[in-house]
C-alpha cells in the first residue's frame, strides 16, 4: 500500500470535487519552484556587437537571443565602465556611487599623508594583516548575500578568471564559494575572505589536479587558432566579416603576435618583463573561457554537491573574461575578438545543455549581461571613415612623455611652481587625484612674483580645467571638480559622474572624454573602455528560462536591473538596489 501525506490526499480530494461540479475549472498549475538562478556576465561584451555577429552563433548565445527575453535598450548610467564596478552593479543592482567600487583602482591617503593605489579587491587578511583578495572594499550586500541571508541553506558559487569578476558577483558572505584563475599557476584559487564549504574546496581541488594547472598544455596546446569559418547556406547573406589585418594590425597590442595562429607560450616576453608565461598567455586569449565553463560544469554535475537541488535555491554566477583581454589587445573589430565571441557561444552552449540535463523544465533562470562594452579603435575608425572623431589620452608607463606627466608640467607653469612638482598624484579611468599631502607647494620667482608664496588645491581647481581645455580640447568635453558639486552643470556628464561619485574615492576632478576618445596605457595600440558612450554603456540583458518567453522590449533598461529581477524570481528583496525588478513575460 502506497502511503500519501495527509496534505496531497486532501489536494487529490480537492481536485476530484472541483471536475465533479459542472462548469468549474480546475485550478491552473503551480508554477515550479526555483531551483538554481544563474547569472552570466560577459567582459567587454556591447549589444552591438553581440547583436552584429548574431548570424555566427550556433549555440549558447544563439538559445539566448532566440528563446529569451531580450531588454535591448539596456544602458549603464555611471561613467568609468570597467569591470570592477560593472560587475559590482551586476551583483548589487547599484551604480558604483551605492556599491562604492567606482573604478577598477583608485587612489587613497595612508595615514602618514601618502598617495596609494588600491585595487578594487584589496582588502587586510584578519588574522595575518597582509593584502588579499576580497569584497571588503563593497558598500552593500549583493544579491547572493541577500539570498543566503533570506534563505536558510542557500549557497553561492560564483567562478570567472578575474578576482573582481567572481567576487562582485558573489558578494561579501565568507560562506560562498568564489574561485578565480590564477595567471601564475592555471589554477583556480580563493581566497581567506571565504571559507567555501568542504564539498566546494573538494571539487575545485580535483578540477586542478586533473584539469587545470599543468595539464593545461596537453589539454589546449601552445597556439590559439582561428575556429574554421562556418559553411554559408544556399542563398543566404555573407556572414558578418571583422576589420582585415592590414587595417587593423599597425594599431593592434600584439601580446601574441600579429596574426593566427598566435604563440600563447610567448605572452611574458611581449612586452619585455610581464609577468606570466604560458599560464598567463591562457588568461589573454579565449581559451579561458572554456577553462571557467569546465570549473562550472564541474560543479553542475557533481552528484554530491548538488547545486540546485535542495530544498531551497542556490545562486550559480559566472563572468566569462575572455573576450575582454583580447579586445583591450587586438580590438574589439578584431578577427580575435569575433572568434573570441564564437568560442564563447560554444562554452554557453555547453552550459546551457548541463542546466536542460540536470534540472526540471521551469526550476532554472539564467540572465546574462555585461559590465561594459568597447569602442572601435580611434585610429581604425579613422582608417575606415575618414571623418571620425576620437583619439587618446597616453597615460600608460611605456609612453616616453605619457600626458599625465604633460598636465603635471602644465600646472607647474600655470601656478609658477617647480617643473619637478607633481601636483597631480593619480590617475585612473577618467579620475584625477591631486598629490594633497604636499600642499602647500611654494612658488618660484617668475610671473606670480616673489618665491615662496603657497599654492594650494583650490589654487590648482582654479587653473585646472582651462588647463585641461586649451591643450586637450580635442579630446576632453569637460572637467568636473569635485570642489564644485554643487555648481555642476546641467550636461549629459552629470548624472553619469554623479552616479559614480565617491567622496572617499573618486579623487579631485573628472575629465569627461570627447565620443571616441580613449585613455591609453598602450601607446597607439590597443583599446580601452571606460566612457558614458553607448559604445561603452549600451549592453546586453537577456532572461532566459523559468517560463519566460522569447521575445524583445527596446523599452529603456539598465544592467542595475538584473539583480532585482533574478530576486524577485528567488522571493528576495535588494533594499539598497536602484534598479528595477522587470515584468518577464510568460
Amino acid at each position: 500500500m502506497i502511503r500519501r501525506p495527509r496534505a496531497v490526499l486532501s489536494a487529490i480530494v480537492f481536485s476530484l470535487a472541483l471536475r465533479a461540479i459542472p462548469g468549474a475549472a480546475a485550478p491552473p498549475p503551480a508554477p515550479p519552484k526555483p531551483k538554481l538562478a544563474v547569472v552570466i556576465s560577459v567582459d567587454g561584451l556591447g549589444w552591438a556587437r553581440l547583436e552584429g555577429y548574431r548570424p555566427l552563433y550556433t549555440a549558447g548565445l544563439k538559445r539566448l537571443l532566440d528563446e529569451g527575453w531580450n531588454e535591448r535598450g539596456a544602458r549603464y548610467q555611471h561613467l568609468n565602465t570597467e569591470t570592477g564596478p560593472g560587475h559590482a552593479s551586476l551583483g548589487t543592482g547599484a551604480p558604483p556611487r551605492v556599491t562604492g567600487i567606482v573604478l577598477n583602482s583608485w587612489f587613497e591617503y595612508t595615514p602618514d599623508g601618502a598617495l596609494q593605489n588600491v585595487y578594487c579587491t584589496d582588502q587586510k587578511d584578519a588574522v595575518t594583516g597582509r593584502k588579499i583578495a576580497g569584497p571588503g572594499n563593497l558598500r552593500v550586500p549583493t544579491l547572493g548575500d541577500r539570498l543566503v541571508e533570506a534563505v536558510k541553506g542557500a549557497r553561492v558559487v560564483s567562478v570567472s578568471a578575474k578576482d573582481r569578476g567572481a567576487i562582485f558577483l558573489a558578494g561579501k558572505d565568507p560562506a560562498h564559494a568564489v574561485y578565480w584563475y590564477d595567471g601564475e599557476t592555471g589554477r583556480f584559487q580563493t581566497s581567506a575572505a571565504y571559507r567555501p564549504p568542504a564539498a566546494a574546496g573538494a571539487i575545485v581541488k580535483k578540477f586542478n589536479e586533473t584539469r587545470a594547472g599543468g595539464n593545461l598544455p596537453a589539454r589546449f596546446g601552445l597556439v590559439w587558432q582561428k575556429l574554421p569559418e562556418p559553411a554559408p547556406a544556399p542563398g543566404a547573406k555573407p556572414y558578418p566579416t571583422a576589420v582585415p589585418l592590414n587595417v587593423i594590425a599597425r594599431y593592434q597590442f600584439p601580446s601574441h603576435g600579429l596574426g593566427f595562429g598566435h604563440d600563447i607560450s610567448t605572452y611574458g616576453r611581449v612586452p619585455a618583463g610581464a609577468p606570466y608565461g604560458y599560464f598567463g598567455g591562457i588568461y589573454r586569449s579565449p581559451l579561458i573561457d572554456e577553462l571557467t565553463a569546465d570549473l562550472v560544469l564541474a560543479f553542475l554535475n557533481d552528484t554530491g554537491y548538488e547545486l540546485g537541488h535542495g530544498d531551497v535555491p542556490d545562486l550559480l554566477a559566472i563572468s566569462f573574461s575572455g573576450h575582454d583581454p583580447v579586445a583591450h589587445d587586438y580590438g574589439d573589430e578584431s578577427e580575435e575578438s569575433r572568434d573570441a565571441l564564437r568560442r564563447l557561444d560554444v562554452q554557453i552552449g555547453r552550459v546551457l545543455d548541463a542546466l536542460d540535463a540536470n534540472y526540471p523544465k521551469g526550476t532554472v533562470l539564467v540572465a546574462l549581461s555585461a559590465d561594459h562594452g568597447f569602442p572601435v579603435m580611434p585610429e581604425v575608425a579613422k582608417a575606415l571613415d575618414k571623418t571620425a572623431t576620437g583619439g587618446r589620452l597616453e597615460t600608460g608607463r611605456e609612453t616616453l612623455h605619457n600626458d599625465r606627466e604633460r598636465l603635471n608640467r602644465l600646472l607647474a607653469d600655470a601656478l609658477c611652481l617647480d617643473r619637478s612638482a607633481k601636483v597631480v598624484g593619480g590617475m585612473d579611468g577618467w579620475n584625477l587625484f591631486y598629490s594633497r599631502a604636499a600642499f602647500p607647494y611654494k612658488t618660484v620667482a617668475g610671473a606670480c612674483g616673489r618665491a615662496g608664496a603657497p599654492v594650494t588645491a583650490a589654487d590648482v581647481d582654479r587653473v585646472l580645467p582651462g588647463v585641461i581645455k586649451h591643450f586637450w580640447d580635442e579630446e576632453v568635453e569637460e572637467v568636473l571638480l569635485v570642489s564644485a558639486q554643487a555648481a555642476w552643470p546641467d550636461t549629459p556628464a552629470r548624472t553619469f559622474v554623479r552616479n559614480d561619485f565617491d567622496r572617499e574615492r573618486s579623487g579631485d576632478a573628472f575629465v569627461i572624454p570627447r565620443f571616441g576618445v580613449m585613455n591609453s596605457y598602450n601607446p597607439g595600440r590597443g583599446a580601452m573602455h571606460g566612457t558614458l558612450y553607448e559604445y561603452d554603456i549600451h549592453v546586453p540583458l537577456v532572461f532566459w528560462g523559468a517560463g519566460v518567453r522569447a521575445g524583445a522590449s527596446d523599452t529603456a533598461t539598465t544592467p542595475y536591473d538584473l539583480a532585482p529581477t533574478v530576486g524577485r524570481w528567488l522571493g528576495v528583496t535588494l533594499p539598497e538596489a536602484t534598479g528595477r525588478a522587470l515584468p518577464l513575460p510568460r
